[in-house]
């Protein structure tokens, strides 16, 4: 689907569409960094000592600008907090656009290798974070390949002037992953099999916005 929005004198507009393959995935709570105390007894859950997102597409992105960008492009963002004084120590948030990201036609299985530069917003430095996941579709439990699921949605919003369009068209297989992570001159951190997913999607915003 590709998506085309008028230009108005009243507004400006921005048209985004995404085409290609996506592998979101993410670790958290109750997995400690090597090395770190058990977690605290009952009360006011803590910030968790360990949080990663990942987020690796491949694919074309299209703007309302006539721009078109082709390729992998991969999306890290990192927690980690003192599990005794519950401060973090690393809040690292990077991408990477030359990573070796592979995706099964089937959707089936996927592996992603990357190197993402980044910034720490503890100690507003770069930093150099390695991180290798893989992924399969096949339930741990029955030994059997998680079914395609097939979804559309269509979202509207508007105020004041201001209007968001969201269209979402995808197949996706329910996916486990799995992987080892690094913090160049850090710790090297194994995130162990966690939910996940493996989708082809096609995925479109029109936003339009008041003119001044």
């Amino acid at each position: 689907m590709i998506l085309t929005s008028p230009m108005s004198a009243a507004s400006s507009s921005q048209v985004i569409h995404f085409s290609g393959l996506i592998a979101p995935a993410a670790w958290g709570a109750p997995f400690q960094p090597p090395g770190s105390p058990p977690p605290p007894g009952p009360g006011p859950f803590p910030p968790p000592p360990l949080l990663v997102v990942l987020f690796p597409t491949d694919g074309k992105i299209i703007t309302g600008q006539g721009s078109v960008h082709h390729g992998v492009f991969v999306t890290l963002l990192v927690l980690m907090t003192d599990p005794t004084t519950q401060m973090p120590t690393l809040i690292f948030a990077g991408n990477s656009t030359s990573a070796s990201f592979q995706v099964d036609p089937r959707l089936t299985t996927a592996s992603l290798s990357a190197t993402v530069q980044g910034i720490d917003l503890v100690s507003f430095s770069q930093k150099t974070v390695t991180i290798t996941v893989s992924w399969t579709a096949t339930d741990p439990l029955t030994r059997t390949l998680n079914p395609i699921i097939r979804t559309t949605m269509e979202s509207r919003v508007q105020f004041n002037g201001f209007s968001l369009f969201l269209h979402v068209s995808s197949q996706m297989r329910l996916a486990t992953a799995s992987g080892t992570l690094i913090v160049v001159g850090g710790p090297t951190v194994p995130l162990p099999p966690a939910p996940s997913a493996i989708a082809r999607a096609d995925i479109g915003t029109i936003t339009r916005t008041p003119l001044v």
